[in-house]
């Protein structure tokens, strides 16, 4: 079956707009009537721009999708199917976060008891699911699965006392950073308080063996390369140059 550029618009759920833009950007060529040059569709573009719509879901870029749909079937396959674990663990968190919601309700009632480990359980996973997202593609092929993996089971076997000092950690970082006097250099005590405060809260998280001075300046690396990691230390410190220093301090004293 055939469809209109309005036809298929209707069908899908977007603007004829968004139809001719995909067309002009290479993404989802449409053929054209030799009768009267309008755009039609088939049902190989009808099945391509389900795929497109469903990897736009997924917040890839439209350049990303682009690429993906250049590939064979098999690698689209495994795209799509990459993506739909995904959602089964994002499901399966949510299901996690309202049991744990659900019986800290009924405690709070005098209904269930909780233990510690039971408290603490959803808050690391919110943590980790957080991260993941934000951030999980780059670390990933960086670092590769396993070693991330590895990263997020040993984060949440953290106890509570362990829970509650990564955030200290993570806090106190940010304090050092942000009174950090960056006209005195990297030599300065602060500096190398700065870098043994990072370290430890490197090692706290990452699996042991994971750990060595080129790893700790790749990850530097990356604070100053991808916007969102000098994002978060200059929101964190009120200074845009945040990430700078601290990657100038672990260059140093790694």
């Amino acid at each position: 079956m055939s469809y209109s550029i309005n036809e298929l618009a209707k069908l899908a759920g977007i603007s004829s707009r968004t139809l001719r833009y995909y067309d002009k950007q290479g993404l989802l060529k449409a053929r054209r009537n030799p009768e009267n040059n309008y755009r039609y569709y088939e049902k190989s573009e009808v099945a391509q721009l389900q795929k497109i719509l469903f990897l736009k879901l997924f917040d890839l870029p439209l350049e990303q999708i682009k690429q993906v749909m250049q590939t064979s079937p098999e690698t689209q396959y495994q795209v799509l199917r990459n993506q739909r674990d995904k959602i089964v663990a994002q499901q399966q968190y949510l299901d996690d976060l309202i049991r744990n919601l659900d019986k800290t309700l009924a405690t709070m009632r005098g209904e269930a008891q909780m233990t510690d480990t039971e408290k603490f359980a959803t808050l690391k996973t919110e943590i980790i699911s957080k991260n993941e997202k934000q951030y999980g593609r780059e670390i990933r092929k960086k670092y590769g699965d396993a070693q991330i993996d590895l990263s997020n089971e040993k984060f949440n076997s953290l106890s509570a006392d362990e829970l509650s000092h990564f955030k200290k950690l993570s806090a106190e970082i940010l304090t050092e950073l942000k009174n950090f006097d960056n006209t005195a250099g990297v030599k300065q005590d602060a500096a190398k308080h700065l870098f043994d405060l990072h370290k430890e809260y490197l090692l706290t998280i990452w699996p042991k063996g994971q750990y060595s001075a080129e790893a700790h300046k790749n990850l530097a690396q990356m604070y100053v390369c991808d916007p969102r990691f000098s994002k978060y230390y200059e929101e964190g410190t009120g200074n845009p140059d945040a990430a700078k220093t601290l990657k100038a301090i672990i260059d140093y004293y790694a």
